[in-house]
């Protein structure tokens, strides 16, 4: 019999493995996108950061649902994910670097998360969920996350000019300007088609994250569950 102490390790360890993925694919895929509130801007930031932000979560929502029958993995993945965000920007960029949060403050998809986990467990299909729970996870994240940074989207006169609470901060903190981390802004192309691209960048997002959502699934079939099905004979779908 294992003992409740190694019950509470393994937990404990998943958890921090969960955090750990979740963080460093967040970091590899996004990274400035997320770092940075200046780059957090109408174009790139709400298209790239779901789409991409949405492979660890499908692949928890595959474990959970083939082995536990239980619709919160997509929850239990943004939770970590943002839980070890804060860690990262706490310890990596206001302790050791003397950034301030409310400059390196990380996005939330934990309401994207549950809505996601609502649907598969409404209709029960990962088919269904890619369809709508990944065209809704990529469409609300703007919305979702616009009481957090609508303060920073400001407009200021900075030397004569109109530019955003974001924009005069990052005039004043120094950071790499090698040609790969120069912030790419928005340039205004789609701007030429619609006025309000908010709408077209978000639904644009959703069916990328659908898309995505798949890429998700296959890594938590093939690289957890099937191995962990040979291993320790578990039982799979």
């Amino acid at each position: 019999m294992i003992g409740r102490r190694w019950d509470i390790l393994l937990v404990a360890s998943a958890l921090l493995l969960v955090a750990g993925a979740a963080h460093l694919n967040n970091m590899l895929f996004v990274g400035d996108w997320s770092f940075w509130v200046d780059w957090k801007d109408r174009q790139w930031w709400p298209l790239l950061t779901p789409a991409l932000s949405i492979i660890v979560p499908a692949a928890l929502q595959y474990i959970t649902w083939t082995q536990l029958r239980l619709p919160f993995g997509a929850t239990l993945g943004a939770v970590a994910l943002v839980l070890a965000e804060w860690v990262s920007r706490y310890f990596s960029f206001e302790w050791w670097a003397n950034i301030p949060l409310n400059f390196t403050w990380p996005e939330t998809l934990v309401l994207a998360a549950v809505v996601l986990d609502v649907i598969l467990l409404i209709t029960r299909s990962f088919f269904l969920t890619s369809l709508f729970g990944g065209l809704m996870w990529g469409f609300v994240f703007w919305f979702f996350n616009w009481p957090a940074l609508a303060p920073f989207m400001q407009p200021v006169e900075f030397h004569g000019y109109i530019v955003t609470v974001a924009d005069v901060m990052s005039f004043n903190i120094v950071r790499t300007q090698t040609p790969e981390y120069l912030r790419i802004i928005e340039e205004g192309r789609l701007r030429a088609l619609v006025e309000n691209i908010t709408m077209v960048v978000s639904f644009f997002a959703g069916m990328l994250s659908a898309a995505v959502y798949w890429f998700g699934l296959a890594i938590g079939k093939f690289l957890a569950v099937a191995p962990a099905g040979r291993f320790f004979r578990l039982g799979s779908d």
